[in-house]
Order: structure tokens, then sequence, then C-alpha cells
């Protein structure tokens, strides 16, 4: 028997909920499975998720999830996943504009903007998945301000190292090469550890079309329109295949 859309639906919020509370993805895993047995015979028996629960689908999973230990091994691999990435996309940008110069704040910043960034993601997940269908305008307004975040955040990183003076660190060109590959080799390191690549495409989507049409006699400003088109169409069509492929699996 196929369980309802609405138990689904409480499935899918409850792994996503306990998953951004830094539970294991393991532990996350047994215990979805474990309450779709349930669901199953619930409603085979005629009831629904709310009889199986009992009590709100929000209480529910603040409930269990305090009951689950935080996975600090899986936060500290996120972590050093997101880091050292953060600064390849960063070092291949710097060396596209050729300059490769660092400052203190910078190297502080970046790990900090990029850990608070995950810490607001997880937090928007979990107050997401604890929502009811009528919340579907602040999830959007959540999703948009996701978005808007990770930029706001650069823009007064960047802001602070231009009124805030501190010692800097210049690499000249050997450095410069030796930092742009270990740049690509993070890359694609964590591309085949994470078995996708996502992260090799997306940064040849931001910086593949830059680097090529500075090569050209167009002007800056064309430069930078087709750059931006490039990106964009690019984006769509991952997005796309990706979203064919999720659909496939769940098919």
């Amino acid at each position: 028997m196929e369980l309802s859309k609405k138990s689904r639906d409480f499935l899918d919020d409850l792994a996503v909920y306990l998953m951004s509370s830094g539970k294991s993805e393991g532990e996350v895993k047994d215990v979805v499975e474990e309450l779709k047995d349930h669901l199953e015979e619930a409603e085979r028996a005629g009831k629904s998720v709310d009889d199986v629960i009992g009590q709100s689908p929000k209480a529910y999973m603040q409930h269990l999830g305090s009951e689950m230990a935080f996975d600090v091994k899986g936060f500290v691999k996120i972590v050093a996943i997101i880091i050292p990435n953060v600064f390849a996309y960063i070092i291949i940008s710097n060396f596209i504009q050729e300059e490769m110069t660092f400052s203190t704040i910078q190297l502080i910043g970046f790990p900090l903007v990029s850990i608070l960034f995950l810490l607001a993601v997880s937090q928007a997940f979990r107050n997401m998945s604890g929502r009811t269908k009528a919340g579907k305008v602040k999830n959007g307004v959540t999703y948009m301000a996701l978005a808007a975040l990770p930029m706001t955040l650069f823009l007064g990183l960047m802001a602070l190292d231009i009124f805030v003076e501190t010692p800097t660190i210049v690499f000249g060109l050997t450095g410069q090469l030796v930092l742009l590959g270990l740049a690509v080799v993070t890359l694609l390191v964590f591309s085949i550890w994470m078995k996708t690549w996502i992260n090799v495409i997306v940064p040849l989507l931001l910086f593949g079309p830059q680097s090529a049409l500075a090569q050209t006699s167009l002007p800056l400003e064309q430069q930078l329109i087709f750059s931006m088109l490039i990106l964009f169409v690019g984006m769509g069509i991952l997005l796309f295949v990706l979203w064919k492929k999720n659909q496939q699996g769940q098919a």
C-alpha cells in the first residue's frame, strides 16, 4: 500500500528537519524508515499521520530531534568541505582578475561567513519543515533571504576590508600558480569524493566565460553581459538536468 501524500510530505519534512538539526544521516534514515512502516500499518487500519504522532508535526519533530544526539563528526565534515571550496572559488576568481592579494580580514572572514551561512541555512530549513502548507509565502521569503544572505555577508566583509587596514599577503607568479593548482585540485578531489561533478561545472560556468571573453576585443560591458547570460543559461540547464534525474529516481 502506498502512503498518502500527507504522510509522504511529513516524512520528507521530518528528514529535512533532523538533517538540518545536525543529526547523523544514517540515524535519520533509520528513524524515517521505521516511522514509514508505522504509518503504512496505521493507514491500512484507516488511521492518519496525525493519529500516529499524536501531536502537531512541528512539536513531534522537535521532540524527536531533542532525543537524538548532535552529529559532531558530520558537522565538522561539512565545514571541512565548505571552507576549502570557498577558498578555491575565491582563489580562482582572484587569479582571473590578477588580484592575488589576501588581507587578514579576508583570511579570517571568509571561513566565518561560510559557517554563519551554513548555520543560517540549517535554522531556515528547520523552520520551514515545521510549517504548514499555509506557510508557502513565508517559505518563499525565506528562500529569497537565503539567496541574498551570502552576497550580503561577502559585501559586508569587503566593505570592512576597505575601511579597516590589516596586514596583507601578496603572492608572486609562482605562488599564484601554486594556489591556482591547489584550488583546482581541491574542487576535483571533493567532486570525486562527493560523487558529483557540480563542484566542477559551477566554477566552469562562473569563471570559464569570464576568462575566455577577457581574451577578446569586446568592451568590458559586453563581456560582463555575455558572461552573465552564459552563467544563467548554464545554471538553468544544470538545474533542469538535476530535476529530471531526481524525478527519474523517484519513479
